[in-house]
């Protein structure tokens, strides 16, 4: 399935002002989800992203969206692990990569190794795997600790994911949860 969506966060900000500034409040919604259908997006998937991005659909819509973009920009990472070195280990990466044209990477990957030792033989095997997923994401337009992101896949499976921030106090955005994990922001 080949995506069209918003060019970039300046273009979804200027797209939520035009609909703010010329299209009556009780209209955007329809106004967003049909320039949505026109890109190729259903009109289930259409609607579920203007119902989100216009959570609030109040004058600053437009900037608010655009903050939670700018915070949320980046790629955040967790990590786990199992076992022990020297016997059986299980580690786990998962990376979430939000872009500034409103695309995504979903990246998981897992590494199994195990050495079995004996007084006549030795043995050990390893097994990488990486599960990825791709797509276009949009922020919604009401600013607070807990945001849902629309998120919408490459084969077109849509949805609208928790994401919170969390030990904000300061608001250097550094910690987040997505769909209820913990993440940091990974260093560039």
């Amino acid at each position: 399935m080949d995506l069209v969506f918003f060019d970039d966060i300046s273009a979804l900000h200027h797209t939520l002002r035009v609909a703010y500034e010329q299209v009556p409040s009780e209209s955007r919604h329809a106004f967003i989800s049909q320039r949505l259908e026109s890109w190729g997006l259903s009109k289930e998937q259409a609607q579920l992203c203007a119902s989100n991005l216009l959570t609030q659909n109040v004058e600053g819509s437009a900037d608010f969206a655009r903050t939670n973009a700018m915070h949320v920009m980046g790629s955040w990472v967790r990590g786990e692990q199992e076992g022990a070195v020297g016997s059986w280990l299980s580690t786990m990466k998962e990376t979430w990569k939000f872009n500034i044209d409103l695309t995504y990477v979903h990246k998981i990957e897992k590494y199994e190794s195990s050495i079995s030792t004996g007084p006549f033989f030795q043995s050990s095997y390893s097994r990488p795997t990486t599960n990825h997923e791709w797509g276009v994401w949009a922020p919604p337009d009401s600013i607070a600790d807990q945001l849902k992101l629309f998120v919408m896949s490459s084969s077109g499976f849509a949805r609208c994911m928790t994401f919170e921030w969390i030990d904000n106090c300061n608001c250097d955005y550094k910690a987040c949860s997505i769909g209820g994990d913990r993440f940091g922001r990974e260093s560039s």
